[in-house]
């Protein structure tokens, strides 16, 4: 019979319960990691929300264990030369399925490589939790393709936004960085991090204030001028944010790069990208060495996490984890410590 653990099983919109279910059994699949510090992922607030976006959890007790970004103390290790250069004891963060959790396991499945890296002793489980977001936002600043000088523009200041925004800082230092989200506390963050300028869309258009801020110009066969931002970053997953994209960012050299998910189908103007000739570009995974790179610049003191981690739970209180992390006006980032 399996040994049990508690875990966070989701068992539909709102409805999640902490039971116990059965601890990752040792075999030659993966590692195994006690989960030290699992952080509260977008994604995952989509699924605890509506209940889509499931696919990155298991099947258990009738329910789903999911989260993935996680830090913890390894205390299994599986034969092959991949996994050569890690020891019984080490302090790693890394890709998993079912972090909810006191224990995971963690394999090759989603990087081709083990999902697991050793986290150097300076930076706490904590911080070793948000390395994957991290990794996300190197990757889809990347994809961008940044060059001195461009003008960037953030659609939403969470866990992503804010990690483009310290990206950007520590690699990209020559552009001009604007944000915009809904949240003071996260534009302040957003500020402190590094932005240029931060707008709040709840008492300013930013369409007008941007257009006015930084230029506009007509575009043929277009209802609406177009603005002048090289990149935009969409980070938000909300229509709205979505079609004010596509109108900020600048016709024939401008790349929009869509990061986040959308709870429904947004309906935006797809003339904008055929009358401004716009390079739109998808960002969903990312890479064995992005992950190394991520968590180089962490290691090196070049991006600074510990300001993110507003709230701490229990594993017990998961629930009030995805509350607050709901609550954007008051967190940033919310971890939990089985």
């Amino acid at each position: 019979m399996s040994e049990l653990m508690q875990g966070a099983v989701l068992f539909g919109a709102g409805d999640i319960r902490i039971l116990d279910v059965p601890r990752p059994e040792p075999d030659d699949s993966g590692a195994i990691v006690d989960v030290r510090s699992v952080g509260v992922c977008g994604t995952d607030l989509h699924t605890y929300k509506t209940g889509i976006f499931i696919e990155m959890s298991q099947p258990v007790a009738g329910g789903h264990l999911f989260g993935h970004e996680f830090a913890g103390e390894l205390t299994h290790l599986p034969p092959g030369d991949e996994w050569r250069g890690f020891q019984l004891g080490d302090r790693v963060a890394g890709l998993a399925i079912g972090a909810y959790s006191q224990s995971c396991r963690c394999g090759s499945e989603f990087l081709g490589k083990p999902g697991l890296f050793k986290l150097p002793d300076h930076i706490s489980f904590d911080e070793g939790a948000t390395i994957e977001p991290l990794t996300v936002s190197l990757s889809a600043v990347r994809r961008a393709e940044p060059k001195p000088g461009d003008r960037v523009l953030i659609m939403g200041a969470g866990m992503i936004g804010l990690g483009c925004v310290q990206i950007l800082s520590a690699l990209y230092p020559e552009c001009e960085v604007s944000v915009v989200d809904v949240s003071d506390k996260r534009l302040e963050m957003a500020r402190t991090f590094g932005a240029h300028h931060v707008l709040n869309a709840r008492s300013e258009n930013p369409v007008a204030a941007i257009k006015s801020e930084s230029g506009e110009r007509a575009v043929a066969y277009n209802a609406t001028s177009s603005g002048r931002m090289d990149i935009v970053l969409e980070c938000a997953g909300l229509e709205l944010t979505a079609q004010q994209s596509l109108e900020l960012v600048r016709p024939n050299v401008g790349r929009l790069i869509l990061v986040a998910l959308y709870e429904q189908t947004p309906s935006v103007d797809l003339n904008q990208i055929v009358t401004k000739n716009l390079d739109v570009r998808g960002l969903l995974a990312y890479t064995h060495d992005d992950f190394l790179e991520a968590l180089q610049l962490m290691s090196d003191g070049k991006v600074d996490r510990k300001p993110l981690i507003t709230h701490r739970f229990p594993l017990a209180e998961t629930a009030a984890a995805f509350e607050a992390q709901i609550n954007t006006a008051e967190t940033l980032k919310a971890v939990i410590q089985p």
